[in-house]
């Protein structure tokens, strides 16, 4: 049985077709990534330069062509400009791609980083005059226990102000290489804004990282402590000032 010359031709032309859509499906598609240098060693909280990165080149099929398809956490070497400059939140060594949780989220104060703010809540920055005991290394999303102390009649007096309160932002300068601790801010209610505003007004406060545990809710920690600041209008050290 012969085959008529036009019939072959078009049947070679549909295998070709599909041998080409078949190779198009699943030819290997490079996409570039951003890694550390092998040499690159640095610390939470210090800034990604240029020099601590190059392009990383991944070789995948066809189905990953689309960016939005590619591997989920890396970032794409296209983006880099985007993330110079921005602090690490975890001590980072090279020879590795950069992950998206490596970097502080995008910031809504100068030098530090914001987590998104609950509509109820008011945001409250501490400077770093009034914070002590706290890593330069804490990153927005983290957890706060603030401890006050502050002066009556009766002497001095320390306790547990608000626990389990969640860090919205941080402030940084650069000291040389490492980063120094400028400013904290922690979503409160209402209420907890005044209280935290009377301790810094008339006594002194300190932060202690709170552990990760789920299902602790912030608030006020010794109410009876608490209600003990607000009755206070003496001064931290107003006693010395007065008598020298």
């Amino acid at each position: 049985m012969s085959i008529h010359p036009l019939r072959l031709l078009a049947l070679l032309l549909l295998a070709s077709c599909i041998g080409l859509g078949a190779y198009m499906v699943v030819k290997p598609q490079a996409v570039t990534y951003i890694q550390l240098r092998s040499t690159v060693e640095k610390e939470s909280g210090q800034l990604l330069e240029a020099a601590d990165i190059e392009p990383l080149v991944v070789n995948m099929g066809g189905l990953f062509q689309d960016q939005n398809k590619s591997i989920p956490g890396l970032l794409h070497w296209t983006e880099a400009p985007d993330f110079l400059g921005k602090a690490l939140t975890r001590k980072v060594q090279g020879g590795r791609p950069l992950l998206a949780s490596d970097l502080e989220q995008p910031t809504l104060m100068k030098g530090g980083t914001t987590t998104k703010l609950n509509p109820s809540m008011t945001g409250m920055s501490i400077p770093v005059d009034n914070v002590a005991g706290i890593s330069p290394h804490l990153t927005a999303g983290e957890r706060v226990h603030v401890f006050a102390s502050f002066e009556d009649d009766d002497g001095a007096h320390s306790g547990l102000l608000l626990q389990y309160m969640p860090v919205i932002a941080v402030q940084r300068e650069m000291e040389g290489e490492e980063p120094n601790l400028v400013a904290v801010s922690l979503s409160l209610s209402q209420n907890e804004a005044v209280l935290l505003t009377h301790a810094l007004h008339y006594g002194k406060i300190r932060l202690g990282l709170a552990p990760g545990v789920d299902g602790q809710k912030s608030g006020i920690g010794n109410a009876a402590f608490a209600a003990d600041l607000m009755k206070t209008q003496k001064r931290w050290g107003q006693q010395e000032e007065e008598k020298e």
